[in-house]
């Protein structure tokens, strides 16, 4: 993540996110730690809250799509 570039908006506004869309993750700590740091974030950056609350809701069954939608974030 040492190259990454900033960005105007945390989620993009058209995409779908699925509860089925995309491969299921086998690392599903990596998922898990991301939203952890998220959610602390989420108290000191309250403009991103919208984008953890649609990410968050896949935590139990966490897939790649999703991943990278955490990764945009």
């Amino acid at each position: 993540m040492l190259g990454c570039r900033s960005i105007d908006s945390p989620i993009d506004v058209n995409t779908k996110l699925l509860p089925d869309q995309g491969e299921l993750l086998k690392n599903v700590g990596r998922y898990r730690r991301l939203m952890g740091i998220l959610n602390y974030l989420t108290v000191t950056v309250p403009n991103n809250t919208f984008a953890i609350s649609v990410v968050s809701q896949f935590l139990p069954t966490p897939r790649t799509t999703h991943l990278e939608a955490i990764m945009r974030i």
